[in-house]
């Protein structure tokens, strides 16, 4: 089994927070609801969003780090063929 870190992790908060900041600021800003409110509904829906996410992106840096030969991967590529 492959170690990715926290990596994954970061990168799902990252990509969920920018998701989920403008649906933030339009309930706030133009429904009017209250911060409570607002509050009660994103983090259920943002912790769904990780919890799908983590594992794609988890996939995702392994195979990044697979296909640099980073870590405890070789980089075994097959030798370029020569074409007459």
């Amino acid at each position: 089994m492959q170690q990715a870190d926290d990596f994954p992790a970061y990168i799902g908060i990252f990509v969920v927070g920018h998701l989920l900041a403008p649906v933030v600021i339009t309930m706030i800003g133009s429904f009017g609801m209250s911060a409570w409110l607002t509050l009660a509904i994103i983090l259920p829906v943002a912790v769904a969003l990780l919890l799908g996410t983590l594992q794609p992106v988890k996939g995702g840096v392994i195979g990044f780090l697979w296909w640099h030969g980073i870590g405890a991967f070789k980089q075994e590529r097959r030798a370029p063929e020569d074409k007459p």
